[in-house]
């Protein structure tokens, strides 16, 4: 009838009457492909649970007044590219097959609504009332929205849209998420109310999130209320997401003002929770918002986040272990300006807390907050508070731990039997009962914890019996930047090595029922897993290159988590008739199980022809309506498996009490050297059992060598059962005193580390060894990554510290139950040491000086101790003096009694080189310095000291050196650049720096050289230095030390030339070489009767001058001198001249 109505209508219709769908309806929904309106004069269409309504598309408009829809079976009207305008319509009961129970908009669509009710209206997967995508506009004003069914998404859900919204409530509704609205886009609400809404998990009212095709998001929030409204985890009313999966968001920015947060509850930050981009909260109210763990008004991590005149009344955090009674900085930029806080209360920050944050805190006042109203840690650099009054704070807290000291239950083995090897053509953990059922990540790039908990939930049922739902969504969150654990680098997606760190330390494993999954939120409860948990010590890589490890792996242990491409339902390289995917382009981009595999899948049954049969067989986290109940096969030859498997194996149980480490985010590469260390200080005494490291291959050789208190006790060398990360035990348990130290160096193939991780790096305890130095990692801000596994059974031994007598050591033990002996070794001898009353001790003998080692044998375990028998002749564990020749020095020990006390003003005997030394006695501190005079030889020399109390002896050499190093003799040829050098050292022995002042002396001739700044005093021969034996002496501080000069001629000429009177020309020549190396472009002189040629030297370094008739007439005929010149070098010729 409706249609029929409408049909012969141009283009609107007045109801006159109520309308129901019937059965017989031809019609199910009517289609408008031009501009329509009806109005409905307040009658109701009723489609009777059976059909939707209404279709707009083609650019058109349909505008509806005054009306009524209900109980639809699809949503009620679907909008595709087209506009909606509703006027005082009210929607009753519609019901969504999938999205948008009243409205679907779609491609640019746009929505106006005026004075409307939306009334229990459902969609089972999101927007109750009103579903947008394809960036459509969605505009709100005066409207209503409620409902007394369950909601699972938001009553308006849009991806990549715009929401404005003015004057409405939201009011008396339950969710899973977001219950009033959510969106990927921009959102405006202004004047209106949000009241008694429930989110059963994540954000109570509103929540937005990046990652959009907008590349951007906002929320502003103007004028309004939110009262009453609680969600289960985060963000009490509001949550924003605005890094959200990062992949491709440049930020985004929430904008509050003057509004009313009153009454609100969650997890974490009661009424508001953001993660990354811009909060800016003006003339707002928050009271009486509370969160069960932390930010009990506002939490916000990774954000710049400002507040500006906003009062904070009576919000609380959880007052036993709660943060920031009223706000929570986590890790990001904060102003506080001009904001009041009463009555706020936390464990700690019963106003504000900040972690890892660059925060101006100003003009604000602080009152009646529980605890500190103000507690920082780890501060940036630039923070302060600044007029603010009086206020309790406490400020760049640089405490933290993360050392667990609970253990979780104890693992008790029952092995499940494996029907399959890997030589098997077919094998499927699935067909036999060994992996856990199917999960749904939802749209939460989750899929990294989901391949990481099957993997391991497969191995600890196949080793244990036991079936375990382990929470990945504490896997995901305590692996990002949001959490005090995570990798700064991560903001949903994650990776193998993270999920690997998250199980061996000791983060995990939750169950599920105590950290339920979260779509939405990213900040987590439990930051150890607690005693009702499992843990492992192990963590597997395999090459997936290596498919025979793969299948070894898979029917011995159990399932792993592999990297692939994530090929959906649509996706071309996705065969939905086979369930299986071969993809020959892209790398991996998804997580997931791998269970099994099927070398005959033929290669036809994919949607592409693959290069050979076989298929892994792999667990999805997309469903169990998806694939093969979950399940798909995945081609052996899929460009994407390039990576590495990872797996978890149960082979060492050990309940080991506490975990010492130094990082929980996971390996990051590896440096090219070997070796690497770890400093740690016992808390309460331990006994260390076990080490943990990353190995880059299996069966890589290993060295461990341990330190108490930078004394080596304990080597254990062996190779690494595979690569990942492995515990290996101690053949020898290793006790520790309290507040003592604990060092565990690794040599090994390579140097592991981990960076862009959130927990602080220590300086001073984590390091490599680079050509023998020691480098502080936390220079190149990296960790290298060792833990140690430790208990606290009692200690049964303790280190034996004395100071040298005559005396016996006695070594006891202590705390020995059950046995009347135990068993001791010492220097190389077995002792039974006999038990009374729970003691017993040993005599070791009389010791000399120096560290020792006792082990101990007891119940199985075996425990090392030091006996450290110090000196009583003390002289800063030096045992030698280096001192310069002619340089005079002093040296002094101090005596002390077998009780470490000065013998003071005691005579005692002490001898240099073997002679007596006289007036040697002690002073008031027992301090006893020697003379060493200048006079003594260079070499060594000896100074014997004596305790008159102990008969302790003591050798001191001294080592007289000399001034000179380096000096050497000089062969050269002349002027030919050939230096002098020496090196010189100052009076201990050290050489000097630059502008001392050396004096080189060559012949007769004396120079004053200074020496540079690694202490080298260079001359280089100068070129009055004509060819010639010298002896060349250096002399610095009363040293003397001499060398030989030899300098080799470079000239030559004729021994004799002869021209005739008649000549018309006489050409003379020389030759300049450096032996057989012509001297090339030099002027050489030749002086003839008085009168002086020059010449330039050749190639073959031969100079050449001519003298014409008119010279040689002037010459007699008798014989000359020529004088052959180069520079200060010169020889002579004879020339002859004849009639």
């Amino acid at each position: 009838d409706l249609f029929s109505e409408i049909d012969k209508s141009d283009d609107s219709i007045t109801l006159e009457n109520d309308y129901k769908f019937k059965e017989t309806d031809k019609i199910n929904h009517i289609v408008f492909t031009t501009n329509y309106t009806i109005n409905g004069n307040n009658h109701v269409i009723d489609a009777d649970g059976k059909t939707m309504m209404f279709k707009v598309s083609k650019e058109s408009t349909l505008t509806l007044k005054n009306l009524i829809l209900k109980n639809t079976n699809d949503s009620a009207i679907i909008l595709t590219g087209a506009t909606l305008i509703t006027e005082n319509v009210t929607f009753i009961n519609t019901n969504a097959a999938d999205y948008g129970g009243a409205i679907y908009c779609s491609d640019k669509s746009t929505y106006n609504s005026t004075n409307d009710r939306f009334i229990d209206n459902t969609a089972p997967e999101a927007g109750s009332a009103i579903f947008a995508k394809g960036f459509s506009n969605i505009h709100i004003n005066n409207t209503t929205f409620t409902s007394k069914k369950p909601i699972r998404w938001s009553m308006i859900y849009a991806n990549s849209c715009f929401i404005n919204i003015k004057d409405s409530v939201f009011a008396n509704a339950t969710s899973k998420y977001a219950t009033a609205i959510y969106n990927t886009g921009w959102t405006t609400i202004k004047r209106s109310k949000f009241i008694n809404l429930t989110a059963n998990i994540t954000a109570g009212a509103v929540a937005i999130k990046g990652g959009n095709t907008l590349k951007y998001v906002t929320l502003v929030i103007d004028d309004c209320e939110f009262i009453n409204i609680t969600a289960a985890k985060n963000g009490g009313t509001v949550f924003a997401d605005i890094n959200g999966d990062g992949d491709d968001c440049d930020g985004g920015v929430v904008k509050i003002n003057n509004t009313l947060f009153d009454k609100n509850s969650a997890e974490f930050g009661g009424a508001i929770l953001q993660l990354g981009g811009t909060l800016d909260i003006a003339n707002s109210i928050f009271t009486n918002n509370v969160a069960k763990e932390n930010g009990g008004a506002i939490y916000t991590s990774n954000a710049t986040v400002v507040l500006n005149k906003n009062t904070f009344t009576n919000n609380k955090a959880n007052k036993n272990d709660g943060y920031g009674g009223a706000v929570l900085l986590d890790y990001e930029t904060a102003t506080v300006d001009e904001c009041t806080f009463t009555d706020n209360v936390a464990s700690e920050g019963g106003a504000i807390y900040s972690h890892s944050t660059l925060y101006k805190i100003k003009n604000s006042q602080f009152k009646n907050n529980t605890k500190d109203d103000i507690y920082t840690k780890f501060d940036d650099e630039g923070s302060n508070i600044t007029d603010c009054g009086e206020y309790a704070g406490t400020i760049n807290d640089k405490r933290f731990n993360y050392t667990p000291r609970y253990n979780g239950e104890k693992i008790i083995l029952n092995p499940q039997p494996i029907n399959g090897s890997a030589k098997d053509k077919y094998f499927n953990l699935n067909d036999l009962g060994l992996v856990t059922p199917v999960k749904n990540q939802g749209s939460k790039g989750s899929c990294w914890a989901f391949g990481a908990a099957g993997a391991f939930e497969s191995s600890f049922l196949i080793a244990t019996g036991i079936e375990l739902d382990i929470s990945e969504n504490n896997i995901q969150n305590l692996g990002l930047r949001y959490s005090p654990y995570g990798r700064v680098g991560n903001i949903e997606s994650g990776n193998l090595y993270m999920t690997s760190s998250y199980f061996v330390s000791w983060l995990g494993a939750a169950n599920a029922s105590d950290d339920t999954y979260d779509e939405l939120g990213k900040i987590s409860t439990i930051l150890y897993a607690p005693d009702n948990a499992y843990r492992t010590v192990n963590a597997v890589y395999i090459n997936m290159k290596d498919k025979n490890a793969i299948k070894q792996y898979l029917t011995k242990y159990g399932a792993l988590s592999i990297f692939v491409y994530g090929a959906s339902s649509d996706d071309p390289s996705y065969s939905p008739k086979y369930n299986s995917t071969y993809n020959s382009k892209y790398a991996g981009n998804h997580y997931v199980t791998l269970v099994g595999w099927d070398d005959n899948f033929s290669k036809n049954k994919f949607s592409k022809t693959a290069p050979g049969n076989g298929a892994w067989i792999c667990k999805n986290s997309w469903g169990a309506d998806w694939g093969d109940g979950g399940y798909y096969y995945l081609s052996y030859y899929d460009k994407s498996l390039t990576g590495f498997a990872s797996g978890f194996t149960f082979d060492n149980v050990e309940h080991y009490e506490t975990l010492y480490q130094n990082e929980l985010s996971g390996i990051s590469g590896t440096f090219d050297y070997d070796t690497y260390g770890q400093i740690y200080t016992s808390e309460s005494g331990d006994i260390i059992a076990a080490v943990g490291t990353y190995f880059e291959e299996a069966k890589t050789p290993y060295t461990i060598k341990i330190f108490l208190n930078d004394r080596p006790v304990y080597t254990q060398s062996g190779k690494s059962t595979h690569a990942g990360y492995e515990t290996i035990k101690l053949n020898q348990y290793i006790a520790v005193d309290p507040n003592s130290t604990f060092e565990i160096r690794i040599k090994s193939s390579a140097v592991p580390y981990s960076e862009g991780m959130r927990t602080p790096i220590v300086t001073g305890v984590n390091y490599m060894i680079v050509n023998g130095k020691f480098v502080d990692l936390s220079t190149k801000n990296v960790v290298a990554p060792i833990k140690a596994y430790t208990y606290h059974s009692p200690v049964i031994t303790k280190d034996v510290v004395k100071y040298f007598d005559d005396k016996e050591t006695v070594f006891t033990v202590y705390n020995v139950s059950d046995v009347d002996t135990i068993q001791a070794s010492f220097n190389n001898k077995n002792y039974t040491i006999q038990i009374t009353n729970g003691t017993g001790n040993i005599s070791l003998g009389v010791l000399p000086t120096g560290e020792y080692l006792v082990t101990v044998t007891y119940h199985n375990q075996t425990f090392s101790s030091a006996v450290i028998v110090k000196t009583t002749i003390f002289s800063d564990d030096q045992k030698s003096l280096t001192l310069a020749y002619t340089a005079k020095g002093t040296f002094t020990v101090q005596f002390l009694d077998s009780n470490g006390k000065p013998i003071a003003n005691t005579t005692v005997t002490a001898k240099f080189d073997n002679q007596v030394i006289k007036g040697t006695k002690t002073d008031a501190k027992g301090l006893l310095p020697i003379t060493i005079e200048p006079k003594n030889k260079i070499g060594k020399h000896y100074i014997d000291y004596v305790n008159p109390k102990t008969g302790e002896k003591l050798r001191i050499t001294v080592n007289v050196v000399s001034r000179f190093a380096g000096n050497k003799n000089v062969n050269m040829y002349y002027y030919d650049g050939h230096t002098y050098k020496v090196r010189v050292r100052d009076n201990n022995g050290q050489f000097v720096g630059k502008n001392q002042i050396v004096t080189i002396k060559i012949g007769k001739k004396t120079y004053k050289v200074k020496t540079n700044k690694n202490g080298y005093a260079t001359l280089k021969i100068p070129s009055k230095i004509t060819p010639g034996k010298y002896t060349i002496k250096a002399t610095y501080k009363g040293q003397t030390v001499k060398n030989k000069l030899t300098v080799k001629q470079v000239l030559k000429t004729k021994k004799t030339v002869t021209v005739k009177k008649s000549a018309k020309k006489l050409v003379l020549s020389a030759t300049l070489k450096k032996g057989k190396t012509a001297i090339k472009s030099k002027i050489v002189k030749f002086k003839v009767n008085g009168k002086t040629y020059k010449g330039k030297t050749n190639k073959k370094g031969i100079a050449k001058v001519t003298i014409k008739k008119a010279a040689i007439n002037k010459l007699k005929v008798k014989k000359y001198t020529i004088k052959v010149s180069y520079l200060n070098d010169a020889v002579k010729s004879t020339l002859k001249v004849r009639r």
